[in-house]
């Protein structure tokens, strides 16, 4: 009976924390709608927005009370969200249920683990996946977005002949994901591009 008591107070404790900013909320979203990532002070300045104190601040909060974990390597702290955490599941599910169609998108694509990348069309109205070598996207997604798939190998072909319909996602859409560390980023730099990141993408 203490047990179950003292799991309940910790997560009212935990609600209370969570939601009692706004700014930590918007942090929250982006732990939220890719958990697998983790992240820096400077990366949560650049897509919420918010100044460097208010970040650290509730990174400060949040790490508290069990949501988040960090590691120092060398001068830089990262985070990330603690999947585990009593209330990961429920605190992700309103989360996606609170932000628009693409972010949903975002948020479906993050756990995918044959996604590779993912870019918007400038009107948001469509979305191209590109899968991870040897492996295929498992999300079922009805969109909106409409989503179009393509295999790793028939990307790199695209980009290299600049077919249009690539062509138009990677110079006028954006980078749904933000995996920027990924290899294939180097093809896309040097084939001239430079896109920019959706709303909200570290």
């Amino acid at each position: 009976m203490l047990t179950i008591e003292y799991s309940q107070e910790a997560a009212w404790k935990a609600l209370d924390a969570i939601f009692a900013s706004g700014a930590r909320v918007a942090v929250l979203r982006v732990f939220l709608l890719d958990p697998l990532r983790e992240y820096y002070q400077r990366q949560l300045e650049a897509a919420t927005g918010l100044p460097i104190r208010a970040v650290q601040r509730e990174l400060e909060r949040l790490t508290a009370i069990g949501l988040l974990y960090r590691r120092a390597e060398g001068n830089r702290t990262y985070y990330q969200v603690d999947m585990q955490f009593p209330l990961f599941p429920e605190l992700r599910g309103m989360m996606l249920k609170s932000v628009g169609p693409s972010d949903a998108l975002r948020g479906a694509l993050a756990l995918d683990e044959g996604v590779h990348l993912a870019f918007l069309s400038e009107g948001g109205d469509q979305a191209l996946v590109v899968a991870r070598p040897g492996k295929s996207p498992a999300v079922v997604w009805a969109g909106p977005p409409a989503v179009t798939c393509m295999t790793a190998e028939e990307f790199q072909s695209a980009l290299a002949a600049r077919r249009a319909d690539v062509d138009a996602f990677l110079r006028r859409g954006c980078d749904l994901l933000g995996r920027r560390d990924e290899m294939i980023w180097r093809h896309i730099e040097a084939a001239g591009y430079d896109v920019k990141k959706g709303a909200g993408v570290p």
